[in-house]
Parts: structure tokens; C-alpha cells; sequence
């Protein structure tokens, strides 16, 4: 029983463990707050002092870092991709290439799951059709540039492995400055994605050994 119960930190170590715990309970506080009123008081609040920021320039700048995860995601993608093969890393490449599929795909499933109607706090600038819990935008942003910055800094590339992390911050951030979700739902995507960003590294290290 006792080596049962060890299994996940000895495959995990003990960091991961603890943060995929962490990462859950958020995640499960989140989504149990659908289901409850006023839990989510602090989602309106957030959103009107990020929108009252609001300037045409900044209007232009976030939309611009959101389009980051959608048809621009293509150039790290292909970059990082070169940098791996080169480097015949070709199962790292593969994984890459994997994310960039598995995790919005994860985002839409549990977006049917929860249904939650998008914002009517005000008019988003970036007017979506699909279901708001979780971000999508933001979820692919942890399994695309979260998964880039992993691989950046555990081969000493440590500004731009910063940079890729912090990206995913400034993706979350555009998706509740433009109007496109609620705090919580860049919270819950930040969450799942990190469960989900640990599994995959524990894939990589897995399959490269």
C-alpha cells in the first residue's frame, strides 16, 4: 500500500507532485464554482479595472499577442521544430507538434462539458461563438510556449525560455482585457495546462530515455 501510494513521486518527484495537486485543487474550485451563485463575485471586478486600461493602442497590442495563438503559433512552432531536429531530438519535435493539437482539443471538450455562456459585463473586442470555461487561447499558449520554454531552459537558453513563459501570461491577460472570458476561466486554463504540461514532460523524459 505504502509503495502504491508513493508510485506518482517516484514518477513525478515530489515538486511536480505537490503542483499537480495544487494545479487540481484550483481547477476543481473553479469548476465547482459554476455550479454555485456568487462564487465567482471577483470575475466582474477584475474585468472592469483590466478594461478600464483601455486605450486603441492597447486595443491593437492584445489583440495582436492573442493572434499569437492562432495563426502566428506557426513561426515558433517551425522554429523550435528546426532547433529540435537539428539537434536530432525528433520525439521532443514530435511531442512539440502534439501539444500544439492536444490542448485545444482538451479545451473544446471541456468547454461542452461546463457550457458557461461567454461575458455580457461589456462588449468584447474579440467577439467568440464557442463556450467560455476554460480559455482555450490561453490553454494552447501553456502547451505551446509553456512546453518551448521548458524545453529553452533545460538546454541554457534562459532569456528566451523566460520569454516564452512570460508569453503565456500576456496571452491569459488579452483574453480578459479583449472581453473574451473571465478571469476565472484563464485561471482554470493556467491550472489544467499545468497538470497537463507536467504529464507531457514526464512523456518526454519517458520516451527519450
Amino acid at each position: 500500500m505504502k509503495n502504491t501510494l508513493l508510485l506518482p513521486i517516484r514518477k513525478f518527484g515530489l515538486p511536480e507532485t505537490i503542483l499537480i495537486i495544487c494545479a487540481g485543487l484550483v481547477y476543481w474550485l473553479l469548476g465547482f464554482g459554476l455550479y454555485q451563485d456568487g462564487w465567482f463575485a471577483w470575475d466582474a471586478p477584475l474585468m472592469l479595472a483590466l478594461h478600464g486600461l483601455s486605450q486603441p493602442w492597447l486595443d491593437t497590442l492584445f489583440l495582436g499577442i492573442t493572434h499569437t495563438v492562432q495563426a502566428w503559433m506557426v513561426l515558433p512552432i517551425c522554429l523550435m521544430l528546426v532547433y529540435l531536429w537539428r539537434r536530432e531530438e525528433k520525439i521532443t519535435a514530435i511531442l512539440l507538434i502534439a501539444a500544439a493539437a492536444i490542448f485545444p482539443l482538451v479545451s473544446l471538450i471541456v468547454k461542452q462539458f461546463f457550457a458557461r455562456p461567454r461575458q455580457t459585463i461589456f462588449p468584447p473586442i474579440d467577439i467568440e461563438h464557442t463556450y467560455s470555461f476554460p480559455s482555450g487561447h490561453t490553454l494552447t499558449a501553456v502547451g505551446v510556449y509553456g512546453f518551448i520554454a521548458i524545453l529553452l531552459w533545460q538546454r541554457g537558453h534562459r532569456w528566451l525560455a523566460a520569454l516564452s513563459g512570460i508569453w503565456v501570461i500576456f496571452v491569459a491577460v488579452s483574453r480578459v482585457y479583449l472581453g473574451a472570458h473571465y478571469p476565472s476561466d484563464v485561471f482554470a486554463s493556467l491550472a489544467v495546462g499545468t497538470i497537463m504540461l507536467i504529464i507531457l514532460q514526464f512523456v518526454a523524459r519517458y520516451l527519450n530515455r
